[in-house]
């Protein structure tokens, strides 16, 4: 399993307004031109602002559920007057208001009466503390970033329904809810949109249909011609060129919660590594932080030229705002693969603090000019990724307790039990498992030739896993690394089980061997991701992903050698094929990651044309088909449509990115997912702070992770594609292992099935984790004790109590 390590040393200082996505790659084409970086958001405000705040809308009612406009909405930056609002729908709990002039709406709790808005809260709205562009963005119902194609096709420009004029065509009642359409004439952009109201939420969705983003431009005649007083034939002025201007991403209600920051009573919850926020804070230093990334991670057809995010990837579509005695937390429900989580906190462009999601449906990419690929300009796609795209505000008011992000993430998890069908953890499933992984062996690098370069045998792993047994360590899944036919770093032909490891028979004794012991065997089938050397059938040219100027995509390993990404229908195939041989070694399932759960991609391969949606549907339907194969499947780092099929997540992400802006780390993901899966962080043996990354794991919940060899670690230089694997010699940590793997037990072998259900920082270093059972943990990260109530906590060190500190 490729090692996923954060990049603990960058900072970002200040992030400008990014483009519609933050792709990148390691491609081999190189280009001058498009090498020197262009601005690529211009904000439009001028003269189209001014006019649009002169505008009135003129409403003419058709029917009781209808409603069409002719006159561009109302706004001079002014914020909705919510006395002008109509009740438009109610259930039980809440109740939905709309403004017809502009779509804007407000949701009361019919017990509290506490109100959310889809626009900036105007209690402390300040208009010197906004600039006149961000005045009218904040008072619109949506943003959106459009390309010009026939101008700067590189470049995109931002702006907002009111700085365009633009007009409702149709606003009509439906069930509990309302549906707006949007048009802005000059562009010739249509953007209907729906607002619904369930239980304890309220949807948005920009629909699909009846979606337009393309000016029809009449066919150009022949300039007229007139004469003037002197008897000259003059010639009309030539129409304006068409600018081809095409939408490239939409934020809908993007200041819904949207709060100052007067009462510093708050934060923005994004979800970036295990989960982070952004205090509201009165007096911050930098100006226009801002947080974007991709949901599912950037995707590599669109990587040639760009840059690839040194951030965590996004695995749960989620993100959240909390302020006095309300919360929301959003989940994006539908096109979420095609979305972008942005953020920014009070005084990086206004004086809100903000998140919400952006709707992307152009991609930047590199457009060679010649045949070999080496030169070329950066632009954005033609074709429109035209889909539903919705998302879910759920509405949480503070009730006994004061809300945190506990509550959001109890929430969160919540939708995973209902939506995604997870259950508590049961039976065998609840036992705290060490998760042991055995690097089997790679090839050698050689002058001449290569070879086969034996790490860790399947006898010497018997030896490994009956010493660890003898010690006491009664739990175990033991996933087998680099076991495929040439070793860890080659691809393709994964089995037989190569001879030297012991083969195919090897495999099947060593696994009836581990299952005697108790214990559970998984094969990591990562490596189907990428192919090297054309086996199992595959050709580069034929079979590899394609990005969407057709080029072949590779990535360069450690070792300076390329491996082709594989297109998904082909891999899809090769491990469909391979699953039964799989099975007939009595493996219990396997471990899935990289291009299967942890990487999501397009593919414009002719042969596999596969959108990113198709991707995740093909991603989620491998899974399923590995569960019902082995009864059994894990997970790297995966994105959040593999939850419902996993028994545990490997390596999952335990720290966050290190932006400036991020006031603090919290266990978002781990308290949404506690209970119903386990989970292991970093190779314990590979970590950068071995103390840090214990205490992290007892602090999270989750179980001890290591990989080893049998072979002595200077051995793993004989080959250049092990560089991440430094320490990994068994016998160097044996007794560490042990030593985790019974203090882990010892403190969180009795919750594996119970949910956290607190989880708070005591003073500073020292943090308390609660789980449903009544048991609390408190770690302390400080280099000296410190005393919590009645009982002290050594330096870094850890407490396990009953009841509260």
């Amino acid at each position: 399993m490729r090692l996923f390590r954060s990049k603990k040393l960058l900072m970002v200082a200040a992030i400008c307004v990014l483009s519609a996505s933050t792709l990148g790659s390691f491609i081999f084409a190189k280009s001058d031109s498009a090498d020197k970086k262009q601005p690529e958001t211009q904000t439009e405000s001028k003269t189209a602002t001014e006019s649009a705040a002169q505008s009135e809308t003129k409403v003419e009612t058709q029917t009781a559920t209808q409603t069409k406009a002719a006159a561009p909405a109302k706004s001079s930056g002014k914020l909705p007057d919510e006395t002008q609002f109509e009740q438009i729908a109610e259930n039980g709990k809440l109740l939905l208001r709309v403004d017809k002039a502009s779509g804007h709406f407000t949701v009361t709790s019919k017990a509290t009466g506490e109100v959310w808005r889809s626009f900036p809260n105007p209690k402390d709205f300040q208009d010197k503390l906004n600039t006149d562009a961000w005045k009218l963005h904040l008072a619109s119902p949506f943003m959106f970033r459009y390309v010009e194609f026939n101008l700067r096709k590189d470049l995109l420009k931002e702006t907002n329904l009111y700085a365009q004029k633009g007009v409702i065509s149709q606003f009509e009642a439906i069930d509990q809810g309302f549906k707006v359409v949007y048009e802005m004439p000059d562009l010739g952009f249509i953007i209907p949109i729906e607002v619904k109201l369930s239980e304890d939420f309220v949807e948005t969705k920009v629909l699909a249909e009846g979606l337009v983003d393309e000016k029809v431009i009449p066919k150009e005649e022949p300039a007229a011609t007139t004469v003037d007083k002197n008897g000259k034939e003059v010639k009309a002025p030539k129409p304006k060129k068409d600018p081809m201007a095409r939408l490239a991403s939409i934020r809908l209600f993007p200041f819904l919660g949207a709060q100052t920051s007067n009462d510093e009573d708050g934060f923005l919850y994004i979800p970036d590594g295990p989960g982070a926020l952004i205090d509201f804070r009165e007096r911050r230093a930098g100006t226009q932080n801002l947080y974007t990334e991709r949901v599912y991670g950037d995707d590599w057809a669109y990587s040639n030229r760009n840059t690839m995010s040194d951030r965590n990837p996004i695995t749960m579509p989620v993100f959240g705002i909390k302020s006095n005695k309300q919360a929301v937390l959003g989940v994006i429900t539908e096109g979420e693969e095609y979305a972008n989580v942005v953020a920014a906190p009070s005084g990086s462009f206004s004086q809100f603090n903000w998140v919400a999601p952006e709707y992307q449906y152009r991609f930047k990419f590199f457009q060679p000019t010649d045949t070999k690929k080496q030169n070329g300009y950066l632009t954005y796609s033609k074709e429109i990724t035209k889909t539903d795209r919705a998302t879910r505000y759920y509405m949480i008011e503070e009730k006994s307790e004061e809300i945190s992000y506990v509550t959001l993430a109890e929430r969160y998890r919540e939708l995973l039990m209902k939506e995604s069908a997870m259950k508590p953890l049961e039976g065998d499933q609840a036992k705290l498992r060490l998760q042991l992984h055995l690097l089997g062996g790679d090839t050698e690098d050689g002058f001449l030739w290569d070879s086969y370069l034996p790490l860790t045998t399947t006898k010497e792993a018997e030896g490994i896993v009956q010493e660890l047994s003898a010690l006491g360590v009664d739990h175990m899944d033991i996933t087998y690394l680099g076991w495929q036919n040439d070793g860890y770093s080659k691809f393709g032909g994964d089995f037989p089980v190569p001879d030297k490891l012991g083969g195919n028979e090897g495999m099947k004794k060593f696994t009836n061997f581990a299952h005697s012991k108790g214990y559970s065997v998984y094969l990591d089938a990562s490596s189907y991701t990428y192919n090297r050397g054309g086996k199992d059938g595959f050709r580069k040219n034929r079979d590899g992903l394609r990005d969407l100027a057709s080029s072949v995509i590779e990535s360069m390993n450690w070792d300076s050698r390329s491996k082709t990404f594989v297109s998904p229908q082909f891999m899809k195939g090769v491990i469909e094929g391979d699953l039964e041989e799989a099975k007939s070694l009595g493996i219990n399932g396997y471990l899935f990651g990289q291009g299967i759960g942890t990487f999501l991609n397009t593919d414009f391969n002719e042969n596999y044309l596969t959108s990113r949606l198709e991707s995740k549907e093909i991603q989620s339907a491998l899974y399923a088909k590995a569960k019902e194969t082995f009864g059994s499947v894990n997970g790297f780092r995966g994105n959040s449509y593999t939850y419902p099929y996993i028994s545990h997540m490997d390596n999952m992400a335990s720290n966050f990115s290190y932006d400036l802006f991020v006031d603090r780390v919290v266990p978002f993901a781990q308290i949404a997912l506690h209970g119903l899966t386990t989970y292991s962080f970093e190779y314990a043996n590979l970590s950068d702070d071995y103390a840090d990354n214990f205490l992290k794991g007892i602090e999270y919940g989750a179980v001890p992770s290591f990989v080893v060899t049998n072979a002595s670690s200077q051995e793993l230089l004989k080959s250049l594609s092990l560089h991440e694997f430094y320490s990994t010699n068994y016998k160097d940590w044996i007794d560490e292992i042990v030593s985790q793997y019974q203090k882990y037990e010892e403190a969180l072998g009795d919750v594996q099935n119970e949910f956290i259900t607190g989880h708070r920082e005591i003073v500073g270093g020292v943090f308390e984790t609660t789980y449903s059972n009544g048991k609390q943990v408190v770690v302390n990260y400080n280099n000296k004790e410190v005393r919590v109530g009645n009982l002290v906590v050594k330096a870094k060190d850890y407490i396990v109590s009953k009841g509260g500190a």
